[in-house]
């Protein structure tokens, strides 16, 4: 039996601002470990956090550049989850009402035009770096808790590795000339996420997904996308079911392999942030926002 492949990514893009998204600690990379901290950003007890009014304007700017809705009306949300380098033991995210909707991108594979579409471009804040390299065991730096994040969620319009690191560095190049942010993948600046499913070819039914995280190279992206693709197959084709988990990828190796069960929004028990206001923008905010986009790659 032949296979289609069916890719859709997140890409996180850290965004370039001099400070983190709900306190004053600098964003600063390669300092101390442990040093950009403060009771805001490491969730200590009655703490009040106030966004950063850069973040909204970098974020607005980089929805526009894609070709997104601005909504004149969004908020935040905490999104629970446990995990060793979240200090808080929830993430400040964006649910239901994000900042930016219903973009899309066209990207360039083998001559031939392919319009990618966007969910969905919603705020966020980065949680910290676990450090695998001691011999003490795993550490935990949190200097980049609370470094503001967009994430940017793509439809499954792409078929292959190629079309997953065409609509990549499409992205990648945007928010570099829109001075968004630096985009520089050694030091973890923009991140990329695959979901990655097969299905019979010519079947409208998706296959059952499995999302690698944290992918930091276009060639990294690429490799990973053959490798698990081939291994569904491989899976499906032995009559195995195919799990929804989350997938590490070691690029070493040239290997994925599993991490946890991958969960669906509703595991994450999302509320409203009761400790922020909404974000209001006006429709002559997002015009000021569209009249300071500068030439953009393609042009």
């Amino acid at each position: 039996m032949e296979y289609d492949i069916v890719i859709g990514m997140e890409i996180h893009a850290e965004l370039q601002t001099k400070t983190k998204i709900f306190c004053a600690c600098p964003t600063k990379f390669g300092d101390p470990e442990n040093t950009h901290t403060c009771p805001v950003c490491l969730g200590m007890p009655g703490v009040l956090p106030v966004i950063n009014e850069k973040v909204i304007e970098f974020a607005t700017k980089a929805g526009l550049a894609l070709n997104c809705k601005i909504a004149n009306f969004s908020k935040m949300d905490r999104k629970n989850y446990f995990y060793p380098d979240l200090p808080k033991a929830y993430q400040t995210s964006q649910f239901d009402r994000p900042l930016c909707l219903g973009g899309s991108v066209d990207i360039n594979v083998s001559g031939e035009t392919k319009p990618i579409g966007i969910t969905r471009i919603h705020i966020e804040e980065d949680a910290g770096k676990l450090l695998h390299e001691s011999a003490d065991g795993t550490l935990i730096d949190v200097n980049r808790c609370g470094v503001p994040l967009i994430e940017i969620v793509s439809e499954p319009d792409m078929t292959g590795p190629e079309d997953a690191r065409a609509f990549a560095e499409k992205v990648r190049n945007t928010l570099e000339y829109t001075g968004v942010s630096d985009c520089k993948m050694e030091e973890g600046s923009i991140r990329f996420d695959v979901n990655l499913s097969v299905k019979p070819k010519g079947s409208d039914e998706l296959g059952t997904r499995t999302e690698m995280k944290n992918l930091n190279s276009f060639r990294a992206l690429e490799r990973a996308v053959r490798y698990e693709s081939k291994r569904q197959i491989i899976e499906l084709k032995k009559g195995h079911r195919i799990i929804q988990e989350t997938r590490k990828w070691d690029d070493a190796k040239g290997v994925s392999s599993s991490m946890r069960s991958k969960e669906d929004a509703q595991d994450y028990r999302y509320f409203p942030e009761p400790d922020l206001v909404p974000i209001v923008i006006t429709d002559e905010q997002i015009a000021q926002a569209k009249s300071e986009l500068p030439e953009l790659p393609e042009a």
